[in-house]
């Protein structure tokens, strides 16, 4: 387990009674000899924001501290993102819920659905004033809205249903609750940890293992970045009818991705903006990235279309067999697992 999984962190909103209680929280903690990671004193100057926040959602111990504020916060909310798509979300998180937050009433959960809903129509309605090549940046805070928008009633009705006290129960018992769940999760979880090959059972095939993320989006967008620029955005939402059956399959697994869709989208209405297709690759990565299954998934999709003798992936381009479209320039060899060269003489290795 890495030093970061050992740590704990606090997520919360800066500012008023939310500081005063995190402190609290801060020092209790510290006392019993647990090492509390915080933006403040642990972030540093010119430090990564969005890297920290990363690190708190693949946290193995984290105190959120929910508050209204927190609630309406982008910032905050990507940090609870991030640790609910990350696995045992329940068991992850300690929350501590201050009064504010109104997450016990539904009619007022869903105030909190409207204020992103609303943050994200205002932001698509300003990005429709600018040309598409001038919007690097504002397109992963529209993802980020949409990440929210979707997932903060789920979360929220979470929250809810757990038995999280009151601020003034856990200031009474010095957080001792808060405390004694933390200790047993990190026992827990150092008990629990083998290594990898402990976890294959003897004479069981070894799952493949993905490529890393920038290797594999690398491949998936010189795969499918030729039939999505031909297809136009009218015909996006048919693609699949259209390509050979192993390309499909890729192109189905990824089409689950609202983000990923919606940069495919930008790409084939645009498919001489060099600045899409590199968009596209990096929600790609960002997908891989989260989520190692669908990484899985994908290195072994991509194996198939490779060997699919229906198309010949390799020279100069895609040559369709069997009454398929030959389209683009497209070179793919070598082994998924090893080195893999891909698009017009570019290597890319996997190690």
């Amino acid at each position: 387990m890495s030093d970061y999984e050992q740590a704990v962190f606090i997520s919360y909103a800066w500012g008023s009674e939310r500081e005063e209680i995190v402190n609290q929280i801060d020092k209790a903690l510290q006392e019993r000899g647990i090492k509390i990671i915080r933006d403040k004193r642990d972030l540093g100057y010119k430090g990564s924001i969005s890297e920290f926040m990363e690190r708190i959602g693949q946290g193995n111990c984290v105190v959120v501290v929910i508050s209204d504020k927190y609630l309406r916060s982008p910032n905050c909310m990507f940090e609870l993102v991030e640790i609910a798509e990350g696995k045992q979300f329940h068991d992850r998180i300690f929350p501590v819920v201050l009064n504010d937050a109104n997450i016990y009433d539904p009619v007022k959960r869903i105030e909190y659905v409207k204020h992103w809903e609303v943050k994200r129509a205002e932001l698509a309605e300003a990005m429709k004033t600018l040309d598409p090549a001038n919007l690097q940046g504002i397109r992963e805070d529209m993802d980020l809205y949409d990440r929210i928008r979707d997932k903060i009633s789920g979360l929220t009705s979470i929250l809810k249903d757990m038995n999280t006290l009151t601020p003034d129960m856990h200031r009474d018992a010095n957080f001792n609750e808060v405390y004694d769940g933390i200790l047993k999760r990190i026992q827990e979880t150092t008990s629990t940890t083998n290594s990898p090959e402990d976890n294959i059972k003897p004479g069981s095939k070894k799952e493949r293992k993905p490529m890393d993320p920038i290797t594999l989006a690398t491949a998936a967008t010189s795969l499918l970045a030729p039939f999505i620029k031909k297809a136009g955005a009218a015909a996006l939402d048919k693609i699949a009818e259209q390509l050979p059956d192993t390309v499909g399959r890729v192109w189905n697994a990824l089409s689950n991705k609202s983000n990923i869709t919606e940069a495919a989208s930008d790409l084939a209405q645009n498919p001489d903006d060099a600045d899409n297709e590199v968009f596209f690759k990096k929600q790609l990565q960002k997908a891989f990235e989260k989520d190692q299954e669908f990484a899985s998934l994908l290195t072994d999709l991509i194996e198939k279309a490779k060997s699919d003798p229906s198309i010949n992936i390799g020279g100069d381009g895609v040559v369709a067999n069997n009454n398929s479209t030959a389209v683009g320039k497209i070179s793919i060899g070598g082994n998924v697992n090893g080195n893999f060269t891909i698009g017009n003489n570019n290597q890319v290795t996997s190690k």
